[in-house]
Order: structure tokens, then sequence, then C-alpha cells
């Protein structure tokens, strides 16, 4: 299934991406909180850290990190985006409303 970047942000060069497409339809306080969550998420896991969609609406979240990364824990990663998950759940149910609402067509 195809992915549509949302927000990620990068540890290894301290910036911070919004699709362009999105960012004009979203919320101020939607893409505060994404930012925030992006950038602290990368930082913690010392990767580059993504929330997008599938095509179907439906939130992902990645944890990448660059190949020689030896900072980088996998498991840890796993398991903390799925404690993000559970604690953000609101959240990310809100990012799937909106999506099937404001973005059902191609964009």
């Amino acid at each position: 299934m195809e992915k549509i970047i949302l927000g990620a942000a990068s540890r290894y060069n301290r910036k911070y991406y919004i699709n362009p497409d999105m960012e004009k339809k979203l919320p101020s306080s939607i893409k505060e909180d994404l930012k925030a969550m992006c950038a602290s998420m990368a930082e913690k896991l010392h990767c580059v850290f993504t929330i997008g969609f599938y095509t179907n609406g439906d939130v992902y979240i990645e944890a990448i990190s660059e190949e020689n990364d030896f900072d980088f824990d996998e498991i840890g990663a796993k398991l903390e985006t799925e404690k993000i998950k559970r604690e953000k759940a609101e959240f990310f149910n809100s990012l799937n409303l909106w999506y099937k609402i404001y973005l059902n067509k191609k964009l």
C-alpha cells in the first residue's frame, strides 16, 4: 500500500518537513503537535521519525535510522512507536478522520 508522508523530523540534519499539500489544510494546533511529536521522537530515538497515511487513510509511524548509526535501537524504537500509538490514540484517530474528510480524493 502506498504511503503519503504528513510530517517528518530528522535527528541527523535537525530538519523538520511537513507535506505542503496538507499543511494548508491542517489546523494550526495539529501542525504544532505534529512538529513537536516528530522532533522529540527523532531526537529520543536517534532517527528520522515519520508520521503519514496509507492511501486508505490509516495513519502510520516510522522510525528509520541511517545505516551506520549505532546509537539507533531498532527494538527500542519499535516499543516507543507502539507506546506513542497507545498514548496518542485520540490524536491519531483525529488525523485518520481528518484525512477521510478532507483528503479522501487524490492529492
